[in-house]
């Protein structure tokens, strides 16, 4: 008896030799799986931070070349002249001037960077800038010197200005969109 028990035995475990290959297989073609899941998941979680870390470094220099615009702006306190005619830069005798004026402009909420200035300090991305007159009040003549506004009764004038600014890869100014950030305020100036 002891022989046939020992041959009845070792019937179950040749035929569980298969299974454990089996389910070794499967096991490892889970991880395996888990694995490709886990890699495509950091490689898209690597994308999107990448993307918002570029997406705010374009903000900023955008925000920094309108700051920039601003201040040249208000470095005078004197109202800008508008630039002439086939003019490159937004700048005139080292003074700015203004690009147009925005209610007369055929452009309308639109941007056109082909004159711009380059914002100093920014390289990848590169910050452009550049102003347009809404409105001047309060007697002040456009274009005319700082006096001008002390030779009428009133104290002085307050002009309006719109800054658009754009941060982009590129070294020249682009369209507004996919490839260039940009951004927009209005400049008070009070002058005496």
């Amino acid at each position: 008896m002891s022989a046939r028990k020992s041959s009845f035995c070792r019937q179950p475990k040749a035929s569980q030799r298969g299974a454990a290959l089996f389910v070794a297989m499967i096991m490892l073609l889970l991880m395996l799986l888990l694995a490709v899941v886990g890699m495509r998941t950091i490689t898209l979680e690597s994308r999107i931070a990448g993307n918002m870390l570029e997406s705010q470094r374009l903000q900023e220099t955008a925000d920094g070349s309108l700051r920039e615009g601003e201040r040249a702006i208000q470095k005078y306190g004197i109202p800008l002249m508008q630039c002439t005619t086939g003019a490159t830069s937004p700048f005139s005798d080292l003074k700015p001037c203004f690009i147009s004026e925005a209610r007369s402009d055929t452009l309308g909420l639109n941007t056109n960077f082909g004159v711009s200035a380059q914002a100093a300090g920014f390289e990848k991305p590169y910050g452009y800038w550049y102003p347009r007159l809404i409105e001047s009040t309060r007697g002040c003549d456009k274009g005319r010197s700082a006096t001008a506004a002390l030779e009428i009764a009133t104290t002085g004038c307050t002009e309006f200005y719109e800054l658009n600014a754009q941060a982009t890869s590129a070294a020249t100014a682009k369209e507004c969109g996919p490839d260039a950030l940009c951004l927009r305020s209005t400049v008070n100036l009070f002058i005496k």
